[in-house]
């Protein structure tokens, strides 16, 4: 069993413990509140502790209070990792793009502006298609999942990073602007 179980029922009553309880520092988080309920270290144990003893969530709380400093360091280093591996994910990811774009053999050099060229073809020639359709009242236009599909490589090549507006970027929201744009061509 997992640490996530024990998470969804600790959550509530310490915030902080549950959150480090999903984490990489899930098992050291585990191992001490199994500590200060007197269990077994491991998650079924501690669960079950939780679900017999009304007052184990009560000790929970305390040990959060106690070791408040501990649990923020370990919610920080928490962050921190996560921070170091999407900036790692990120850096081979460029120096998978450069190296591509170095390569000596001609046909790896020239596959992702070709696959970035294919993709805006197959991306307007489905837009205009569909639209020229619709505009003479047969189906309903071009579908923009569809579409957005279509010039995803495109887009990816040319450094778009997002366009939705459920996205972690914090700058402008670029999604309702895509959609006035084509709410305006539709007329």
């Amino acid at each position: 069993m997992s640490w996530d179980k024990v998470k969804e029922v600790i959550g509530g009553a310490a915030p902080v413990v549950g959150s480090l309880l999903g984490g990489p520092a899930g098992g050291a988080v585990g191992s001490l509140v199994a500590s200060w309920l007197g269990v077994e270290d491991n998650a079924e144990a501690v669960l079950k502790k939780l679900q017999a003893d009304p007052n184990a969530l009560l000790r929970i709380q305390e040990m959060e209070a106690q070791e408040r400093m501990q649990l923020r360091q370990l919610q920080f280093e928490q962050a921190r990792l996560a921070i170091t591996d999407k900036q790692h994910q990120h850096e081979q990811q460029q120096e998978t793009i450069r190296n591509g774009d170095n390569a000596e053999d001609e046909y790896v050099r020239h596959t992702r502006p070709k696959m970035a060229r294919q993709s805006f073809y197959a991306g307007t020639i489905y837009v205009l298609v569909f639209e020229l359709l619709a505009a003479f009242d047969i189906g309903a236009g071009a579908d923009m999942a569809l579409a957005c599909a279509l010039y995803s490589p495109a887009l990816g090549y040319m450094g778009f990073r997002t366009l939705d507006a459920f996205s972690k970027h914090k700058g402008p929201k670029m999604g309702a602007t895509v959609k006035q744009l084509v709410n305006r061509v539709r007329g």
